[in-house]
Formats: C-alpha cells, sequence, structure tokens
C-alpha cells in the first residue's frame, strides 16, 4: 500500500464513525483556536498602539508629579528652561479635571476638561476635526470660556450627530460643585468605534476630554499659573530614554528633590501595553496548552480503541503480506490528518473569533505566516506524539491472534 492510499484510507476511517471524530479534535479546536485568537488580537493591538502614538508623536512624553503638593507644581520658570533644551521640540502644560454634565435626558454624564497651549493640539496631540475651529492663542489671552468636544459628546450629550448643528451652542459643565459654561468651537473625531454599544460609549466619555485653553483651566482651578502635569515632544534624532532622564534630573534639581517626577515617552508607554500583552499572551497560551494536552491524550485513547476495533483487519492486512512497517505509518497517518484537520479549523475558529472580538473594539486582527506555522507544526507534533504509541501498538499485533480476534 502506498501512501496517497493510506491517507485515502484514513480519511475514510475518520469519515465513517463522524460524532467520534468531531468529539476527538474538540480538545485541539479550543486549543488552537485560543492561542490563534489571542495572537491575532495581540497583533492587532500593537499595529492599534503603533498608528495611535504615531499620531501624538513617537517623539512625545509627559511629565507629572508623583503627588499633588504644591512646591512640586511645574512653574512658567521650570517651563522656560526645559523649552531653551536643544532636544527638546516643544513643552507644554496641561491642566485635567472630572466635571459631569447634563445630557438631553437630564442624566448626569461624568466628563473630563482638558486645558493646554494652543501648540498641544499641532505638535503633541493632532486631534481630526470634524466641524468648527481648535482654540487659538486669543482664545488663550482672554481665557476665553470655549470648547472643542469629541464627536461622543455631540452625540450623547447635545443629541447630534450633524456636528456643525452643535457649534456656537452651549454646554455646562460641573466641576468641584462648581457650574461653569463653555462654548462649543469645534467637534473633533474620536477612535470610537461607531458600531460599539451605546453604553459601552456612554462609560467612556471621560477618555475623551473637552479640550479649552489653559488659562481658561488655571482661572476655573485656581492653579496660580503652576500646573502638575506637562506633555513634550523631543526631537527624532535625539534618544527618547536619555532626554527624559535629563529633564527628570532638571526638575528634581530645581525643586530641591530626589525623586518627585515621572517623565514617560511613547516608548515607555508601548513598551509596558507589549508586556501587558506577552504576559496574557502566555498565560492564554499555558492554559490553552492543557488544553491541546488533554485532547492529545483524547487523540490516542481513540486511536487505542480503533487498533482494538480493527485487529481482526490489522490480522488480515498482515496475512496478505502488510509489513509492520505499513501498519505503523497507517496509523500513524490517521492521528496526523484527524490533528492536522483539528488543528486547521481551530486555527480558522480562532481568527474569526479575533476579528468579531476585534471589531467590536477597532482592532483589526492579523494572522501572520508565523500563525499559520504554529497551527500546522502543534497539530503535526501532537499528532506524532500522541499518535505513535497506538500506532506501535498496531504494527506489533500478531497476525494469528489477530485473525482470531472478535
Amino acid at each position: 500500500m502506498n501512501l496517497k492510499e493510506s491517507i485515502t484510507l484514513g480519511f475514510k476511517q475518520l469519515l465513517s464513525n463522524k460524532g467520534r471524530t468531531f468529539l476527538t479534535m474538540l480538545g485541539m479546536f479550543i486549543g488552537v483556536g485560543a492561542v490563534i485568537m489571542i495572537l491575532a488580537l495581540g497583533a492587532g493591538f500593537k499595529e492599534y498602539t503603533k498608528k495611535f502614538y504615531s499620531n501624538i508623536g513617537l517623539g512625545a512624553f509627559q511629565v507629572s508629579c508623583k503627588d499633588q503638593s504644591p512646591h512640586l507644581r511645574l512653574t512658567p520658570e521650570d517651563f522656560e528652561v526645559i523649552k531653551s533644551m536643544p532636544e527638546i521640540e516643544s513643552f507644554v502644560g496641561a491642566i485635567w479635571e472630572s466635571g459631569t454634565v447634563y445630557n438631553r435626558k437630564g442624566e448626569t454624564r461624568r466628563v473630563s476638561l482638558f486645558g493646554s497651549e494652543p501648540e498641544y493640539t499641532s505638535t503633541v496631540e493632532k486631534l481630526k476635526l470634524l466641524s468648527g475651529r481648535l482654540y487659538t492663542e486669543k482664545d488663550k489671552e482672554i481665557a476665553a470660556r470655549v470648547v472643542v468636544i469629541s464627536d461622543l459628546h455631540a452625540k450623547l450629550i447635545m443629541g447630534q450627530t450633524n456636528y456643525k448643528n452643535v457649534l456656537g451652542k452651549t454646554v455646562e459643565v460641573k466641576i468641584d460643585e462648581q457650574t461653569e459654561t463653555f462654548e462649543i468651537i469645534g467637534v473633533y473625531k474620536s477612535d470610537m468605534p461607531s458600531n460599539t454599544p451605546q453604553q459601552f460609549q456612554e462609560n467612556a466619555l471621560g477618555e475623551y476630554p473637552m479640550y479649552t485653553a489653559i488659562t481658561t483651566m488655571d482661572i476655573i482651578t485656581k492653579a496660580g499659573g503652576n500646573v502638575s502635569l506637562a506633555y513634550g515632544s523631543i526631537k527624532m534624532e535625539y534618544d527618547q530614554k536619555e532626554i527624559s532622564s535629563q529633564v527628570r534630573l532638571l526638575l528634581n534639581r530645581r525643586h530641591q528633590q530626589k525623586d518627585s517626577y515621572n517623565v514617560n515617552t511613547v516608548a515607555d508607554f508601548i513598551d509596558f501595553a507589549n508586556n501587558m500583552l506577552n504576559m496574557i499572551t502566555l498565560f492564554i497560551s499555558a492554559v490553552a496548552g492543557i488544553s491541546l494536552l488533554v485532547g492529545g491524550v483524547g487523540i490516542m485513547n481513540i486511536m487505542l480503541v480503533t487498533v482494538k476495533e480493527r485487529t481482526r483487519e490489522i490480522g488480515v492486512r498482515k496475512a496478505l503480506g502488510a509489513s509492520n512497517k505499513v501498519i505503523l505509518r497507517q496509523f500513524l497517518i490517521e492521528a496526523l490528518i484527524l490533528t492536522i484537520i483539528a488543528g486547521t479549523i481551530g486555527m480558522l475558529l480562532g481568527y474569526i473569533g479575533s476579528v468579531v472580538v476585534g471589531g467590536m473594539y477597532n482592532i483589526q486582527a492579523k494572522l501572520t505566516i508565523g500563525m499559520i506555522a504554529f497551527s500546522v507544526g502543534t497539530s503535526t507534533a501532537i499528532g506524532l506524539l500522541f499518535g505513535v504509541y497506538p500506532a506501535y501498538q498496531a504494527a506489533r499485533l500478531d497476525p494469528v491472534e489477530s485473525l482470531r480476534y472478535e
């Protein structure tokens, strides 16, 4: 019997008992599918993270005080000194405050206000305007009560999807028991997918701030010109980690502190996100590995049962001249067909699952050559590992005893 005939016979044997074959493959479906799903989502998330931070700028960094003590806040002199560094492209202060608003139904929703220099939206975080304009230097000079809101605010609070209709309207934000009224001058695009459930969008409202001038927020919060949060941009030809360390040391020295400031670069955020993702991938892979192990044991068990059921058939084939090598090969091929098909289906199910889940969060899942190689390689390895013992048992059967078997 040649290889082609062995493969054909293997398929016939598996199809002869479809229910048992499906149940045998189930562990492989789950194991391979889970790993492929997390890997495809992980690859998509890494691309999403890289794209997200590329919009902010790969040279961007954030400075924050480790506590809110007034003597730690950054002063106008701090900004002048850091801006004078030849490696720094821009450096601006920011004030972030949370508050509440009423939507059209009279329900309260938590929002956030972000005040900064006008250059923030052009050099650090580039907002994509859907309508209207951004705040300007003139707005800053007069501390104008104007805001740029997101499309989520326009839809969920103002009840408008035609964003031009919200321009010139006012929104009242309650901050620390004080109500502040702002005129809406622009609407920017959030990265929230349009098909996201409304409840999820409402919960995420605070993640997309209403932008206004820093002088406006300074008056509202009574900051006195000093801030505990700042954003900057390092010129691309310089090392981010080295320059961020210099900024940290400079601030500690100016404020006579040892370690009172956090300076985080975009590279730090990307590394943190990737490390978290790698840990999650490792954990899920370990759990999936247990499923694959259980699936492999199940395959070995079924193959041993198959050997018992086909003992007489093996005896007939040996009586007709089939060698132990041919019998061994036949059962190994059947085990490999079982695992490779299961691994392939598991890979497809995992990828489909990743596309569905990724679509809910605006993440495009990616299926790579490495993932395909993992599915095929793992399936082949399990087929060989757990199929060799039943195949060996079949090959060593005595032909005379096999023919007597009932």
